[in-house]
């Protein structure tokens, strides 16, 4: 349907489409009764009564809303108003006025359900605001009469609510998950330190980033696992029928239950407040099924499961969100494959969006590696990866090889989030992802080579003097070997002394050395292919930056380094020899 937008002299809009009448909020007046439609269970759109108690009228939309009693066998089998219900439309007589978007309590009386309906108007504008903030209300009014002095609009229920205040947080639509396990399914809610080894690319990351935000720090309290895809034959959609909005479809599934609030052609309204509050995302629409109404004593949520993609979400703001059946957002392909002492396979498909991406990518591979161990321990994990991107100049390829004596399964994804992280935020163009290859070879054992020892043939040297040094090293518990090289001190070096240091895997940048400086986004990508892989042993030569003198501590940079390789085990362990410069 096509909706038409006509200016009256008063100043009011008014909305018209075909088949659906708007009721506006100027018309409604307290004490009119409605009704709202939802999915309790199954696939039954039923009917629950709702009575305003007032109007909020404010100038401007955002603090619009209609305080609303809802009652009836819907409401109370579901023991109030339950998350998932966010999005159910509200209509009096005959027309629609909004979507249920919030549950509300006060403090004399909270055993009847009150709650809050974002007007159709506000909807349809998709308003992008977001601070919660106390609203007042007007001086004259039922919610006076009832003693409700203000409005609070809170982000979740609080533990108490202050006298005189009516506290209405939003119906936080229930996040549905399939294809993890328990732990899996805590680190998606929990975050992700992407620091549990040094490496130069965090160096790179976007100011106060490190840390991958879990769906609880985005605002997405309830995460609960459900069944598979298609479990259950979905609605079409429809005013008060079940819709999905998914961030991952296939063997890992994540994404919310909600409402579906109206429909014109190809365009869908839910939810009635924000999912994400992303603004414009690329999130994909699937269809939904209910399975049953969840009444819980903190909130009451509706329990079921995403089902086929539909289309694609393209907004999502302060009013609700909107999408589109007939547009899909391309995504990232996932194909993840495990091998060595078990094999398995996962494959997703992931919305590209920076905030999300890298966590989602991050979980996935944890899950892959755990799901084809069938355990939680150490090991060693070689992984190669390869990442395509429509905005990417090319593909990025990248082979590694990860240690860990409690948690192997951790680190086999673990760099390649990393850099999906740091190209997520780069500065030259969106890399628009679109395929991820991970392989991760699994062996139980620990395959790693300890620096024991560096000797070299003198004390000291002059600059222009070729240092040979000889060096230790012991495979894990196994036989010892002896490595002899050579490094030159260049002639024009200026400083007291050289350090020689040999070390395994990449390090981090000296205090001495400048910030690494790139020039377009294929430079990027070559510098994070050379970044050294823990399996490679460097020896390398510092020297001391004049600014020392002032700062009272040595400064080093980089002089000059020779490197080799242990394919498949990692290097651990530092040593270093302090050379005096004579002349």
């Amino acid at each position: 349907m096509r909706w038409v937008l006509g200016v009256l002299a008063a100043g009011w809009a008014v909305w018209v489409g075909l088949g659906v009448e708007i009721i506006p909020l100027r018309e409604i007046r307290p004490g009119m009764v409605g009704y709202g439609l939802t999915v309790v269970r199954g696939t039954e759109i039923v009917r629950f009564e709702v009575e305003v108690v007032d109007v909020l009228d404010e100038p401007g939309e955002r603090h619009d809303f209609l305080v609303v009693r809802a009652f009836g066998e819907a409401i109370q089998r579901s023991g109030g108003i339950a998350a998932g219900m966010s999005g159910s439309p509200v209509y009096f007589e005959g027309r629609l006025a909004g979507a249920l978007s919030r549950a509300a309590a006060w403090s004399l009386d909270r055993t009847k359900p009150l709650g809050l309906v974002t007007p159709i108007e506000s909807m349809l504008k998709l308003l992008a605001e977001l601070d919660e903030e106390e609203v007042p209300l007007p001086r004259e009014g039922n919610l006076r009469a009832l003693g409700i002095e203000r409005l609070l609009l809170v982000a979740a229920p609080p533990e108490t609510i202050p006298e005189g205040a009516l506290v209405a947080w939003p119906l936080a639509a229930p996040v549905m998950v399939s294809g993890l396990s328990p732990r899996t399914l805590a680190l998606l809610r929990d975050g992700v330190d992407l620091r549990a080894l040094a490496h130069p690319l965090q160096e790179l990351l976007l100011a106060g980033r490190g840390r991958l935000a879990g769906l609880r720090e985005l605002g997405l309290s309830q995460v609960f696992a459900a069944p598979a895809v298609g479990s259950a034959t979905p609605m079409e959609f429809a005013p008060g029928a079940p819709v999905g909005v998914a961030l991952a479809l296939g063997d890992l599934t994540v994404g919310a239950l909600g409402t579906v609030t109206l429909v014109d052609g190809p365009k869908v309204l839910a939810f009635g407040h924000p999912f994400l509050f992303a603004g414009s995302p690329r999130y994909f629409l699937t269809g939904a099924t209910v399975l049953d109404t969840v009444a819980a004593y903190d909130i009451s949520y509706k329990f079921g499961s995403l089902a086929e993609l539909r289309g694609g979400v393209f907004a999502d703001r302060w009013a609700g969100v909107g999408g589109r059946t007939d547009r899909v957002p391309l995504g990232l392909d996932v194909a993840i494959e495990v091998r060595g002492e078990g094999q398995g396979r996962l494959t997703t498909k992931l919305v590209d969006e920076a905030r999300l991406t890298p966590l989602l990518v991050y979980v996935a591979g944890v899950e892959a590696v755990d799901s084809a161990l069938d355990r939680i321990g150490p090991g060693t994990v070689e992984v190669e990866y390869t990442l395509g991107g429509r905005g990417l100049p090319r593909t990025l390829t990248r082979k590694n090889v990860f240690l860990s004596t409690q948690d192997v399964a951790a680190l086999a994804p673990w760099e390649a989030a990393l850099v999906l992280e740091v190209l997520a935020y780069n500065e030259f163009r969106d890399p628009g992802f679109s395929s991820l290859r991970l392989t991760a070879r699994v062996e139980p054992t620990f395959r790693a080579v300890e620096i024991l020892d560096l000797a070299t043939d003198k004390r000291s040297y002059r600059p222009g003097e070729t240092v040979e040094f000889t060096l230790l090293v012991r495979h894990w518990r196994g036989e010892v070997q002896a490595f002899e090289g050579s490094i030159q001190i260049p002639r024009e070096l200026r400083s007291p002394y050289v350090e020689l240091r040999a070390y395994g895997g990449p390090r981090l940048r000296e205090k001495g050395e400048p910030p690494k400086v790139f020039e377009s986004l294929a430079d990027l990508l070559d510098y994070i292919e050379d970044i050294p892989t823990y399996d490679t042993l460097t020896v390398e030569l510092f020297g001391i930056h004049p600014i020392s003198d002032f700062v009272g501590e040595p400064w080093l940079f980089g002089v000059d380094s020779v490197s080799t390789q242990f394919p498949g085990a990692v290097v651990y362990g530092r040593r270093s020899l302090i050379l005096p410069l004579e002349g």
